[in-house]
């Protein structure tokens, strides 16, 4: 049997519920028979009252033993009961109330959900209707033809209506219980994604806060639990802003509660890689990089915002240390390289004829102090660019000019490579700029170019504009991958396509990018690998 026949069929002292029809069946019996035995008793001395009692003896019996199995066998008790009824209905001068009992068992064959049952009481129904010759009433009547009819009809409608609810309401019970295990199912997908989640952001090393939308915080995973500035001040991360005790970059500039990284999250602002400092001045502080995003429904509402917060401190210090150490170093070579450099011009001054052979080597001694002065500088410059602005000196400038002299003192280096090196400007293109600035510029570029182009070529370009000055720098080296065009300007980073095979420090594209925009301008980079790589300048003409 299915599940929801089981659910249909509860059993009362271990007998099937069904088993109640048979038992209110015998009570309205036994009832009607002891009324017989006190006004008629005459009536019950017939052969078919005989019968029908031995037939409903016997369906009494049998109720009992299969009352306590599932078996459709049951289905027979109301059969016998039905036929009992057909039989004591043809009891001569019967009482025809007695044919209103048939509905007892039509109900139980009803109540079986089983069609072929149902169509079995309907059938049997039609034994209620008097047989003509059996009990003489006289003249057919209004009455008796109306008792003929509505006796079986009552029993078959209550059969067949029976059947229909039961059918109804199993469908609904089996419709039911399909919602219920599918809502169990995605109780349990959904338990077991949120155990997930929870594993999850409790395993990363990044902090994650979740607030509602009216502030309150409603996840912080072990992360952010722990972390040192939450464990020290004993405070919440909400009450580190509140207390006064996130700090701006300079680590002395106390932020306004509503302009932390949580207080602006709170508003509804989104931000990446925001950085404060937490902690009093006087004690221990560390450097956390924040970034919000907020939650929104289906409807397009705020319903929320995350944070994630990551702890910095170490690097920051490391970059801290790192520049200290290259601004250290980068200052100590200055003075042995001024002497060199001294010392070279008083040789070159020198009135006295020098062998060819000697100044050759003289030559590339000035060549290569040129070029290690140029590294001292790159070096001191990206260590402060970050702590100050830029200093220029700006006066009229002519980048035609420039990049002349630029490609002429690169013209052996790239004759000795076989790069085909090319200028394309007209007479003259004037800016307002810092002219010793542009020439470190232009030359980073082409000594890129030259260098990352070996046998190819390097085309400098120069376009003025009504606004604006546009040099360009196209080589057909090596190229850069796609995947790292956005950090090939960043300090001291070198193209995968260029780290075994030339020497560099990876600073010429950073100092070119904060001269151009100490400058206002702009710079772009355009590279495909082993095709070669374009880089774009925009200065503005004041």
């Amino acid at each position: 049997m299915s599940s929801t026949e089981h659910a249909l069929e509860d059993r009362w002292f271990g007998y099937r519920r069904e088993v109640a029809f048979q038992l209110v069946t015998l009570l309205v019996v036994s009832i009607a028979i002891l009324i017989s035995l006190v006004v008629d008793p005459a009536s019950l001395r017939s052969v078919a009252f005989a019968i029908a009692m031995g037939v409903f003896g016997a369906a009494t019996v049998l109720v009992f033993p299969l009352g306590k199995t599932d078996s459709n066998v049951l289905l027979l008790v109301p059969v016998l009961d039905m036929i009992a009824l057909i039989v004591m209905r043809q009891v001569p001068d019967h009482v025809h109330a007695i044919g209103y009992l048939a509905i007892l068992p039509a109900l139980w064959l009803g109540w079986s959900g089983r069609p072929l049952f149902a169509a079995v009481a309907v059938v049997l129904s039609f034994g209620l209707i008097d047989l003509p010759g059996v009990n003489p009433h006289g003249p057919l009547d209004l009455e008796h033809a109306l008792r003929n009819f509505l006796t079986p009809a009552v029993v078959a409608v209550a059969a067949t209506s029976t059947c229909l609810a039961v059918r109804l309401i199993t469908t609904v019970i089996q419709s039911l219980q399909a919602q219920e295990e599918t809502v169990a199912e995605a109780l349990r997908r959904e338990q077991h994604t949120s155990k997930m989640l929870d594993a999850i952001v409790d395993a990363v090393d990044t902090s994650v806060f979740a607030f509602d939308a009216d502030g309150s915080q409603i996840l912080a995973n072990r992360q952010a639990q722990r972390h040192p500035a939450i464990l020290e001040s004993g405070l919440s991360a909400r009450e580190l802003e509140t207390a006064g005790l996130l700090f701006r970059q300079d680590r002395v500039t106390p932020l306004p509660a509503d302009d932390g990284i949580i207080g602006r999250a709170l508003k509804g602002e989104e931000y990446m890689h925001r950085v404060v400092w937490a902690g009093a001045p006087d004690g221990r502080q560390y450097a956390l990089s924040a970034s919000a995003r907020s939650l929104i429904d289906e409807g397009g509402h705020v319903k929320g915002t995350v944070l994630a917060v990551n702890d910095v401190t170490s690097y920051l210090q490391t970059i801290a240390a790192k520049d200290d150490f290259v601004a250290s170093v980068s200052d100590e070579l200055r003075t042995p390289l001024a002497s060199i450099v001294g010392y070279l011009e008083l040789i070159e001054d020198d009135p006295r004829e020098l062998p060819e052979d000697i100044r050759k080597h003289l030559s590339v001694i000035d060549r290569n102090t040129q070029r290690l002065e140029s590294l001292i500088n790159d070096l001191l410059a990206t260590v402060t660019e970050k702590e100050q602005t830029m200093a220029l000196e700006r006066r009229s400038t002519d980048l035609s000019q420039l990049c002349r002299e630029t490609v002429d003192a690169f013209a052996k280096r790239a004759h000795d490579s076989r790069v085909h090196l090319r200028l394309h400007a007209p007479d003259a293109a004037v800016a307002m700029a810092d002219e010793a600035r542009l020439r470190q510029l232009i030359g980073n570029l082409v000594s890129n170019a030259v260098k990352f182009a070996p046998s190819g070529t390097v085309d400098v370009c120069v376009e003025p504009l009504n606004d604006s000055v546009v040099v360009t720098v196209a080589d057909s080296g090596v190229g850069v991958p796609p995947d790292e065009l956005d950090a090939i300007m960043s300090r001291f980073y070198r193209a995968t396509t260029v780290r075994q095979r030339f020497p560099g420090m990876g600073l010429g594209l950073s100092v070119s990018k904060s001269i151009v925009e100490a400058h206002g301008g702009a710079i772009a980079i355009a590279s495909e690998e082993e095709r070669g790589t374009t880089v774009t300048v925009t200065l503005p003409r004041r």
